[in-house]
């Protein structure tokens, strides 16, 4: 079982991150099929509770459906 990223915590990852530092944008996406050792998966509670460094903005690009509704992006 895949564990999040952050040290000390052993609950399952439901997200994958990545930082673009280029454009200072965090990037929260559907967790990946594979752990890549350059991206981080992230927990529910580490995801909700990410704050970017000052200047970045979060890009928020998994889907979420809703039951007896199509899947919408946000």
């Amino acid at each position: 079982m895949r564990t999040c990223a952050k040290m000390r915590c052993d609950s399952e990852p439901v997200a994958t991150v990545s930082l673009l530092y280029a454009e200072r944008v965090v990037s929260i996406g559907e967790l990946l099929a594979e752990r890549d050792r350059n991206l981080l998966d992230l927990c529910r509670d580490h995801v909700e509770r990410m704050t970017p460094p000052v200047g970045w903005t979060v890009h928020d690009e998994r889907i979420i459906s809703i039951p007896d509704s199509p899947a919408l992006a946000v």
